[in-house]
């Protein structure tokens, strides 16, 4: 009697051990699963399974040669708007388009991935992915001051039209929560065939005389406006953000403004 009581005793141990086991293995796959990464994009990184939920565009103008202390605040700002940004937020970097003014260039657009401490390992080489987007970014940010600081002056400044552009992009559309436009400018418009504010007394009102579609549409867009400063142009300067500029943004429904001293 003994010795069957021994054996059913072993017997109910171990299935109470089986069963424990299979708890303790389900938690950890749940467990797992509920770390799994969210479904991203390949290309951009950003999720698959979820609306993009902030937007920052920077906005670059080296229709004119950037000197060397343009290019370190360049560095600063971008610098800065990537400190910004939140997991899974989208950073687009774009430079103006002298030749084609409705296509200014996209030199980088991604959506930032989780920091690797919040990655699980199981699914996803966190630092690996983390080191690819900052070679991007990093190859992104040479690539526009190499472009920002090479030849001499275009034919065009057209910086509303690169305003247009980006109004107009996809991805920078009214459904995305938080939209964040970062315009790093002489803010000096010159369009040879039509209006320029290197012109004497132009202004907003001669401007919107000829534009009958009037500004893009920036409602619900915060603007940070990073001045290049023109020694040579500091007269046409102070008089673009004096009589253009703020009259042009509040037309276009901006939804803050943020202007950086000038260097």
């Amino acid at each position: 009697m003994s010795r069957r009581r021994g054996a059913s005793g072993r017997n109910a141990l171990g299935i109470v051990l089986i069963v424990l086991a299979l708890i303790v293995l389900g938690g950890l796959a749940s467990a797992a699963l509920l770390l799994r990464p969210p479904p991203t994009d390949a290309e951009t990184l950003c999720r698959t399974d979820a609306p993009l939920s902030a937007h920052t565009i920077v906005l670059v103008d080296s229709t004119d040669r950037l000197e060397a202390r343009h290019r370190r605040k360049l560095r600063a700002v971008l610098a800065q708007e990537r400190a910004r940004l939140g997991q899974f937020d989208r950073l687009t970097i774009m430079r103006i388009n002298a030749r084609r003014p409705q296509e200014p260039a996209i030199l980088f657009s991604r959506c930032l991935p989780r920091p690797p401490e919040q990655t699980n390992p199981l699914f996803e080489n966190a630092r690996m992915l983390q080191a690819a987007w900052d070679e991007d970014f990093a190859g992104a940010l040479e690539s526009a001051l190499r472009s920002a600081s090479s030849g001499g002056p275009q034919r065009a400044s057209p910086i509303v039209a690169a305003l247009r552009a980006v109004a107009a992009d996809p991805d920078f559309g009214a459904e995305i929560p938080r939209r964040r436009l970062v315009l790093i400018s002489d803010l000096l418009e010159h369009n040879p065939q039509g209006f320029s504010l290197y012109v004497s007394g132009a202004n907003y009102a001669a401007w919107r005389s000829g534009a009958p579609n009037g500004p893009p549409d920036f409602a619900r867009v915060d603007l940070r406006v990073v001045p290049i400063d023109r020694p040579d142009s500091a007269e046409r300067q102070a008089a673009a953000m004096e009589h253009f500029w703020p009259a042009f943004f509040d037309a276009a429904d901006v939804q803050s403004v943020s202007i950086d001293p000038a260097p």
